[in-house]
């Protein structure tokens, strides 16, 4: 995301879950950015498993626009982790 639309992902969430937080003390989620989305979802999500069959997760990111400081907005994006 830095590289194509110079931007700087500090939330990534779907639905209610945080599936990635780098203001948390200690840089908590810091090791869930090696894994896949899919697997990080799994594991936190044990009330609110992906439905069998679906191949996707809608996402919603969070963070700032790399060298203005100013928070981005941008639609839920889906990501697809199978077919």
């Amino acid at each position: 995301m830095k590289e194509k639309y110079n931007i700087d992902v500090t939330l990534l969430s779907s639905g209610k879950m945080a599936l990635f937080n780098s203001y948390l003390p200690g840089k908590k989620h810091e090791p869930r950015r090696q894994r896949l989305i899919e697997e990080v979802y799994r594991e936190i999500a044990t009330d609110e498993p992906i439905p069998e069959g679906r191949y996707y997760l809608q996402l919603e990111l969070g963070g700032e626009v790399i060298g203005e400081g100013c928070d981005f907005s941008t639609p839920t994006v889906k990501y697809i982790f199978k077919k």
